[in-house]
């Protein structure tokens, strides 16, 4: 079930993507370094820390509380939580 409105916020995001590309922007599942992929139904990106690296709200834990996953390039690309949620983040930045 995706977050109210979602369909037509992520639809530019993760539907564009050519199908060579979608295993790279979309991940595989990792529990050693959760959360590992993005479920384009239940994310919204919000960014980009660097080229190739978008982050986003991840609504898969909680519609009403989403952790901030980042996709890493550094060796395999994987999503990686950088916070439990947007406060944490902000908190984290300092801002």
């Amino acid at each position: 079930m995706s977050p109210p409105g979602f369909a037509s916020v992520r639809k530019p995001h993760f539907d564009d993507i050519l199908e060579d590309y979608r295993g790279f922007y979309l991940g595989q599942p990792d529990r050693r370094r959760p959360p590992g992929d993005v479920d384009p139904d239940r994310s919204l990106l919000i960014g980009d820390s660097a080229p190739d690296q978008p982050f986003a709200l991840d609504y898969r834990p909680s519609l009403a509380v989403p952790s901030v996953i980042y996709l890493s390039t550094t060796a395999d690309p994987e999503w990686l939580e950088v916070a439990p949620n947007i406060e944490t983040l902000i908190a984290r930045l300092g801002t």
